[in-house]
């Protein structure tokens, strides 16, 4: 068993392997824009040349598929297509609306890791948002660095992987919903800014959740990074920082149940309330309570009025009760404003820090 081993490393080791490329022989994609118009599609595509030199370059190619435009990048290259280290996949207004099958090359492509990022554009910033920072690892990195800042201070927009699209585009019940990009003037620099959440419902009507809107759908589908929030109390406020936030689904036969649990510290705080009275924090909790139940029914009766369930609260039907809604005719976002929504939040302040009134 010893000698087979040895000798079978022996000709593993003679043989090597039959697609090994040397990095230098590859051309890195860390970020695409996919347009689509005039019946064909255009592809954007940043690259870097060389690992050690970083040299970052931008192509674009415009083809009947996206096999076609990588191979022509290709050969403006003259290097191999290296798609493993993609970080940014860019979706034009124009590829949406015409709802074009573009994640097939992504499924079939037995080096895409699937694990990127995917924004929204308006196609007027499509000839510049690649190109706006062209050193270092360039745009596609730094829009990644975009969204992890946003998560961690903020929270106002939220990640979507290329996995949770197609989840999102193949099941039943949920619809996508985009981060949206955008290229601005600030004291004559133009930079990159991430901007409101996007969807689309079944009429191609663009749909928008706002800053606001966007840190209570984070806490709907359990994606809050760390954010702040300002409470009303009386004529003035006070905010608190969610430190721990865990929201769960369940389906009763009247209503669909919505239960959000948060821990919370107070930040800062300019209210009547006595923070050593323990009624009066139970107050402060209760109004806390109250607060995020109202911007979560905003969050809900957007999608409602829009017939646009980016949420899931179908496919989380569907899976827990087939027979709750007739699901044959497949128009659930019809249905959508027949759904009974309850949402319970319940608030631990855990810290009022140095804070005194």
């Amino acid at each position: 068993m010893k000698k087979i081993l040895i000798l079978l490393t022996i000709i593993f080791l003679l043989s090597g392997c039959y697609d090994y490329v040397e990095i230098n022989d590859l051309v890195i994609i860390s970020g695409m824009i996919i347009d689509y118009k005039n019946n064909k599609y255009e592809i954007t595509s940043q690259i870097i040349e060389n690992e050690t030199e970083t040299k970052i370059k931008v192509y674009t190619t415009t083809c009947d598929n996206i096999d076609e435009c990588l191979f022509k990048i290709s050969k403006l290259s003259n290097k191999d297509i290296f798609i493993s280290h993609l970080k940014t996949l860019i979706l034009t207004e124009n590829l949406i609306l015409n709802k074009k099958d573009f994640y097939d090359y992504f499924l079939r492509e037995t080096k895409s890791k699937m694990n990127f990022n995917v924004y929204f554009i308006e196609d007027k910033y499509k000839e510049d948002i690649l190109n706006i920072y062209k050193d270092n690892n360039g745009s596609a990195l730094y829009i990644k660095e975009l969204m992890n800042f946003n998560n961690n201070i903020f929270s106002s927009s939220t990640p979507i992987t290329f996995l949770d699209l197609i989840y999102r585009k193949l099941e039943y019940g949920i619809e996508p919903i985009y981060p949206n990009l955008k290229v601005i003037k600030n004291n004559n620099e133009t930079v990159l800014y991430l901007d409101e959440i996007i969807a689309y419902n079944d009429n191609n009507k663009k749909i928008t959740l706002n800053d606001t809107n966007g840190i209570y759908y984070n806490i709907i589908k359990n994606k809050l990074g760390k954010t702040v929030i300002n409470i009303p109390c009386d004529k003035n406020t006070f905010s608190i920082e969610i430190e721990n936030s865990k929201s769960s689904f369940k389906l009763s036969k009247k209503e669909f149940n919505i239960n959000a649990n948060l821990k919370v510290k107070i930040n800062s705080y300019n209210c009547k309330y006595d923070l050593d009275n323990p009624k009066d924090i139970d107050t402060l909790s209760k109004l806390i309570n109250n607060h995020i139940k109202n911007n979560i029914e905003d969050v809900i009766n957007i999608a409602k009025e829009n017939n646009v369930d980016f949420i899931g609260i179908g496919n989380y039907i569907y899976k827990h009760n087939k027979s709750y809604f007739d699901f044959k005719n497949n128009d659930w976002n019809n249905h959508l404003k027949e759904i009974n929504v309850n949402i319970k939040v319940k608030t631990i302040i855990n810290s009022i820090g140095e804070l005194k009134k």
